[in-house]
This record gives structure tokens, C-alpha cells and sequence, in this order.
């Protein structure tokens, strides 16, 4: 009887066994197909968006067709429906593509041509790096043969006012106005942001709604409430309108609480915009940004007569960017995922303004209406088809525009199923800033950041610390009875200080001296309010520190003045802080001195003409910026490369003494541009640590939930051909800092450049 029971026992704990193994493979497997149906979505995503030139696809918002795509997809069972469903998705707006699997036999791509061509023109796409519809940046996408709407703006029209605030020093303030706006697509939203400026030019409390931003069509009321600091002496206000579109603006206030807890009016300049002329900017309120047109307006204002009306300048593109681009026939057959791939036109011919093939099957209308009906709200990255469609946008970008894949070591294609994979676990948006980071991190690029929200929250301590000796060193602070020049941070929050620094790098995107860099710069930052809990190393002892994040201000080191002139004719210019003007007013003690110490660790200040005035010969590296012209997906068959240089000219007074730059990891991208002449044409002894090893315009965009991304759009090589990308400007005279320097508060890069020129 128990060998029964026992065989009883037996046969179910096999049977519980093989239902949890099961159901365990049966997940693996749905998890697979999941990964497989985004994948398949997100590749034919880029083909068509960025590829095929219809003027179907031309009418979809893209970003809300990622949300609903992103959706239909996810759930689907099997490599059959997923086709279905793709088909229903992709034809409308790609009426000549084919999605098939992959064994299949493909169509004709040229069956759908038509007999007679001679009267038809050729629509293709042309990239010039990736454009996003600017006419102000150096990168533009069009297509051939269509009217290409460009936007005079970079990024938003600012409107301004500021007020003293001395006397609300300690006190509550609110900004108040009422606003509407006309805007289409992510991105383009209109704000209002107030700003309280303290003492020594330092940042206390911004807000600029960018998490909450205006987009009703009808007149409301907005507000920003905020504190201003007990050191604070301005406040600036006023109003945003990102990207493209037009808003309205009306009835500003500003109040302040008083001692009794009752809002107070303070004095502004023409808050209702009843003041000046119709049809001309506002008077007593700056509003200067390029390509966007400031007028007071008499009609529907909100209150009075007048109103202030924002909008963004517009013209259209009809050439080309270059000579080549795809004929006509030209298919590119792509595999996608999930058994699937896909054919997809190139080129198309245009009759009466229309691109032909069209496919009565898939009607772009249906399409529309499926969209239109389908509510989207205000997309958040608490949604995860928000968050799935920005990692399908973010991918497909830099997939097909990053120049510089060719030197960084990542596998992309691998990248973009992990990172499906941690957004299927994410939960909110703070989950997903991580993620995209995470992403982003992957391009090793430093210009690549993310910014949101939740990066805003974020506060520190109040301290700056340095990688000195494989040690966090503490360099400035403004909390001496916790913290001094020279102390040691051991541990924060239970981690050693170096792995807390190389956690925090798997966040951050560049080179390894640039991450190190930027991990220094958020050491200990956190939630703000969060506690934070550190080991500290003073001489020999060993201290406990607890403290609040809630610092947020940038700590400076003591620096020399901007120009100073030093003992044995030897001068020192800080290019980080000095400008132009002043450098110029000190051109001929410069020429005429024994030395100069040129320091350049940060970013120039709009100096970078004296190169000039150390060069001998006309500078003839004019191709070491350079824009890739792109016509075919995944960076397959560059066509070519704009080339471009700063084309510099020797000129007079030449200095003629010994030259010495002071450099480190900090120095990135225009500051990196200055010193590659230096180091090209042997104009001067370089003395510190390598620069970020990044360099080109950055190219940004904006993703459904607000989240705002920066990258390199362009590759940028040294003078001699060779990749700076990742290496930076390499020291002729390596320095390192000292801990004991750092305690006895002596620049030891400066002092090596001094003991060069001797």
C-alpha cells in the first residue's frame, strides 16, 4: 500500500514537473514571439519611414503610428498574423511594398511600373546626415521632386522678461498666464517657464512645463509655482513655443505670497500685450529667437484688445542635396524578423503630383480613421506602447544615420532586442529613462544624452570630487564641516565609491575618459530629498556622513583670472572663460611674450580665432568635418560625404613665444576642433590627459513622453585622415593631479605647462 501511494506521489510530482516546464517553455515562447513581432515592426518601421518615398507615407504622423503599430503587433501568435497584421499597418503608406516570408518566392518589383515614363518625374529620398525639418541645420532630408516644408527654428521661440526679486528673497512665486496653441506632432508644444537666478550668475528654481506642455487648441490658464532663493536676485519668465507651430499668449502675472499667505501682484511690463503697435514684437519683452515671428495681435485675445501670437517661420526645399540618388526599380529585399522579410521601392514615379502604386486593398483613409479613433492622450512613457514605440524611433535613427559604427564596438542589431527586453519590464517612465539611456550609452558617443523629466528631479551633494590616484577625491566643497579639499570618499550608500562611479557609467554615453568624467560630475546624485550615505577618508581617519540630495548647483575650483600676465613675460589665457574681445585687447603682449599658457579644459568661448595668430601658412585640412550623403538603409553604399573645414588663415601679430595648451577629459567638440590644430600643425606643447574623443554637430530630437535625445550626426576625423572618434587629442606632455596637490591647492597641470617654458 505504500509502494502504491509512493508511485502515486511519484507519478504527480513528474506530472506537476512537466506542467511547470510546460507552461515555463510555453512563456519562453510567447516572450520569443513577442520580441520577434516588435523586432519585425521596428526594422520595417525605418525602411519605410526613411526610405520609401510615397506621398502616402509622407501624410502619417510617424510617432503616433510608432504607439499604434508598436500595439497591434506585440500580441500577435504566430509569423502569419504578424504578416496580416504588418500588411495592414505598412501597405497604406507603402502601397509598393511587399512583406513575404522569407522563403518565398518574391514579386516582379517591376510590375507594378507603368509603360510610359518619359513625362513622369523620379520621387526618391535624399539624406544629408538625417534632417528633422529644419532649414537652420547643417543636416537636411528631402525628397526629390516635392516641396519640402522647412522650419526657420532650432528648437524653440523664446519670449522674456525678468524682474528684481531682492526683496521676495525667502518667499513663494507664481507665474500666471493664459495660452492656446496650434501644434501637430511630438516635440512641437507651447510652455510658459519661469527661472530665479541667484548670486554669482548660479541656477536656484527653473520650471519650464516641458512635462506638462500646452496643447489645447482653446484659451486656459497656466500657472508655475516656485520658491525664490534666500541669494536670489532676478526672475525671468515668460513663454516657449518648441518646434513647429503657432501659439497665443495673454494676461500675465506674477505674484508673490505675502507674510499673511495672500498672493501679492509684483510689477511686470506689459503683461496683456495691450502696449505698441499691432503687427510688431512686444514692447518690454525679448523675443529674439531665429526663425520664429513675434507679432501683437488684435484678434481673439484672450482679455483687452491685444494679444501676443507665436509662430514658426516656414519655407520650402524643392532641389536636391547631391547628384546621386536611387533609380527607379531599385528594391531593397530586407529580412525582418519572425520568418519575414520585406521588398520595398526605392524610387517612384509621380503623375499629377501623386506618386503611383497605389494599392486599393489598403487605403490610407482606413488607416487615418483606425488612428485617429484610437485616443492617444498626452503619450507618457508610463505607457508601455509609448515606451516601445521610442525605443522603435530611437533604434531606426541611429541604425541609419550614426556615422561612426564603423569604430565603435556594438553589435545594434543585438541591442535593439535587449532593449525591447527591458521595456517589456519596465513599469513607469523613470524605468524607462534608464533604459533609454542604457540605449543611448551603447553609441559611445558623447554628445549622446537623454533628457527628461526625471533627470531634472535629480539632486547631489555638495561637493566636487575628482578620479585622483584610483581614488574619488574630494576638490571643492561648500559644506566644510562635512567635507574638505583632499578628503577621500571610500563608500556611498553601501557600494565603493569606484563601483558606484562605473554603475553610474553604464548610463552615460562616450569615451572612457569622458564617462569618467561626466560620472564625477553626478557622484552621490539621486531623487532629490533621498538620504545619502558616505565613508569618508580624512588623513587617517575614517568618518561616517549622512546628508540630503538636494544640491543641484555645478561647484567650481579657484581659478586664475582670465588673462594674467606672469612673472618673466609669461602669459596665461583662460579660453574657457576669456572672450574674444578681451583676448584681442592683449593680442600684441601675447605676440611679444616669452610664453603662453593657453588653458583649455572646458569649452572655448568664441576664441578660436587666435589659431590664426599661431599659424604660419594657410591652413589646407578642409575635410575633416564631414556629412554623410545617404540614399540606402542600414548605412549600406555611403554615396558620399559633404567635406568641410574651418579653412583658417595665418594672420598677424603672430605669437611667437612658447606655446603651451592645457587639456583633459573634459574638453569635447568645439573644444576639441580648437586643439586639433594644435596638435596637426605642432603649434604648441599639449600638456594633461585626452580629450572626450567626440566632435561633430549634434543633431536632436524629441520622443513621444517628452524625452529629448542628443547625438553626433556628423563624423569628424583628425587633420591627417585618422579617427578622432573615441581618442580624442592625445597630450604631447601627459599630467596627472596629486592628492596631496589637491590639499595644497596647486594646479598641477599649470605648473607643468610653466616648467615647459621654462
Amino acid at each position: 500500500m505504500k509502494w502504491k501511494n509512493g508511485k502515486r506521489a511519484l507519478s504527480f510530482l513528474l506530472m506537476g514537473l512537466l506542467l511547470l516546464l510546460f507552461c515555463c517553455t510555453k512563456g519562453s515562447r510567447e516572450d520569443t514571439q513577442t520580441i520577434q513581432n516588435l523586432r519585425a515592426f521596428a526594422k520595417l518601421y525605418g525602411y519605410a519611414r526613411y526610405f520609401h518615398p510615397s506621398d502616402e507615407a509622407s501624410q502619417v504622423d510617424w510617432e503616433r503610428f510608432a504607439i499604434y503599430g508598436a500595439e497591434k503587433v506585440k500580441t500577435a501568435k504566430d509569423s502569419k498574423e504578424l504578416k496580416s497584421i504588418l500588411e495592414q499597418l505598412f501597405l497604406p503608406i507603402a502601397p509598393t511594398a511587399r512583406v513575404h516570408f522569407s522563403d518565398e518566392k518574391r514579386d516582379d518589383p517591376q510590375s507594378w511600373l507603368p509603360e510610359e515614363t518619359k513625362s513622369l518625374k523620379v520621387v526618391a529620398w535624399q539624406h544629408k546626415g538625417l534632417g528633422f525639418g529644419s532649414s537652420n541645420s547643417v543636416y537636411m532630408s528631402i525628397r526629390l521632386n516635392r516641396k519640402n516644408i522647412l522650419t526657420g527654428g532650432m528648437g524653440a521661440g523664446i519670449l522674456t522678461q525678468g524682474i528684481g526679486v531682492i526683496s521676495y528673497r525667502g518667499k513663494k512665486i507664481k507665474l500666471k498666464a493664459s495660452a492656446r496653441a496650434e501644434v501637430k506632432g511630438v516635440g512641437n508644444q507651447a510652455q510658459l517657464w519661469m527661472r530665479v537666478d541667484r548670486a554669482g550668475g548660479i541656477m536656484g528654481f527653473f520650471d519650464n512645463m516641458s512635462d506638462r506642455p500646452i496643447l489645447a487648441e482653446e484659451w486656459r490658464d497656466y500657472e508655475i509655482e516656485g520658491h525664490v532663493d534666500d541669494d536670489a536676485v532676478m526672475v525671468f519668465f515668460g513663454a516657449i513655443l518648441g518646434g513647429n507651430g503657432q501659439a497665443w499668449f495673454d494676461e500675465f502675472q506674477v505674484l508673490v505670497m505675502d507674510e499673511n499667505g495672500q498672493w501679492q501682484r509684483a510689477k511686470i511690463n506689459n503683461p496683456g500685450f495691450e502696449e505698441g503697435e499691432m503687427d510688431k514684437k512686444p514692447r518690454s519683452w525679448g523675443a529674439q529667437s531665429p526663425g520664429y515671428i513675434y507679432k501683437v495681435q488684435g484678434e481673439n485675445a484672450r482679455s483687452g484688445e491685444k494679444c501676443l501670437h507665436m509662430e514658426s517661420r516656414s519655407t520650402t526645399y524643392s532641389g536636391q542635396l547631391f547628384d546621386t540618388f536611387p533609380e527607379v526599380g531599385e528594391v531593397i529585399n530586407k529580412e525582418l524578423d519572425a520568418d519575414l522579410s520585406c521588398s520595398i521601392p526605392l524610387a517612384l514615379y509621380s503623375e499629377k503630383k501623386k506618386t503611383l502604386g497605389k494599392n486599393e486593398s489598403y487605403p490610407l483613409e482606413d488607416l487615418t480613421s483606425e488612428m485617429e479613433a484610437h485616443d492617444f492622450g498626452i503619450p507618457t512613457a508610463d505607457n508601455e506602447f509609448v515606451r516601445l514605440a521610442d525605443v522603435v524611433i530611437a533604434w531606426n535613427i541611429f541604425q541609419h544615420f550614426y556615422p561612426y559604427f564603423d569604430v565603435v564596438d556594438v553589435d545594434w542589431d543585438l541591442e535593439l532586442t535587449s532593449t525591447l527586453k527591458m521595456v517589456l519590464n519596465d513599469t513607469n517612465e523613470e524605468d524607462f529613462f534608464y533604459t533609454l539611456s542604457h540605449l543611448v550609452a551603447k553609441l559611445q558617443d558623447g554628445h549622446g544624452n537623454v533628457y527628461h523629466r526625471v533627470f531634472m528631479e535629480q539632486a547631489g551633494l555638495p561637493i566636487k570630487v575628482d578620479w585622483v590616484e584610483d581614488q574619488v577625491v574630494v576638490t571643492a566643497s561648500e559644506d566644510p564641516n562635512h567635507f574638505q579639499r583632499g578628503d577621500i570618499i571610500l563608500n556611498i550608500d553601501g557600494k565603493q565609491a569606484e563601483q558606484a562611479l562605473l554603475d553610474a557609467e553604464e548610463f552615460i554615453s562616450g569615451s572612457p575618459q569622458w564617462k569618467r568624467y561626466k560620472s564625477l560630475i553626478r557622484f552621490g546624485y539621486g531623487k532629490k530629498g533621498t538620504l545619502a550615505k558616505l565613508e569618508v577618508l580624512k588623513g587617517d581617519e575614517t568618518f561616517e556622513v549622512e546628508l540630503k540630495r538636494s544640491f543641484k548647483k555645478m561647484l567650481a575650483e579657484p581659478t586664475r583670472p582670465r588673462i594674467q600676465a606672469l612673472e618673466n613675460n609669461i602669459y596665461y589665457v583662460n579660453l574657457d572663460q576669456a572672450p574674444w574681445n578681451e583676448i584681442t585687447e592683449k593680442l600684441d603682449d601675447l605676440a611679444n611674450a616669452r610664453g603662453v599658457i593657453f588653458d583649455l579644459r572646458g569649452y572655448p568661448k568664441g576664441n578660436q580665432e587666435i589659431i590664426c595668430h599661431l599659424l604660419t601658412e594657410k591652413d589646407t585640412s578642409s575635410a575633416w568635418m564631414q556629412i554623410p550623403q545617404i540614399i540606402y538603409p542600414d548605412q549600406e553604399n555611403i554615396v558620399g560625404y559633404q567635406k568641410m573645414g574651418w579653412n583658417l588663415v595665418a594672420k598677424k601679430p603672430h605669437i611667437k613665444g612658447k606655446v603651451v595648451f592645457i587639456t583633459d577629459g573634459r574638453a569635447i567638440s568645439y573644444a576639441e576642433s580648437f586643439l586639433s590644430f594644435i596638435e596637426h600643425y605642432n603649434l604648441g606643447e599639449i600638456v594633461g590627459q585626452p580629450t572626450a574623443g567626440t566632435n561633430g554637430n549634434i543633431n536632436p530630437f524629441v520622443l513621444p513622453g517628452n524625452f529629448r535625445i542628443t547625438w553626433t550626426g556628423m563624423k569628424v576625423l583628425k587633420h591627417d585622415g585618422s579617427q578622432h572618434h573615441l581618442i580624442g587629442i592625445q597630450p604631447t606632455v601627459p599630467a596627472k593631479r596629486t592628492i596631496r596637490g589637491i590639499i595644497e591647492g596647486r594646479d598641477e597641470l599649470f605648473e607643468k605647462a610653466l616648467e615647459i617654458i621654462g
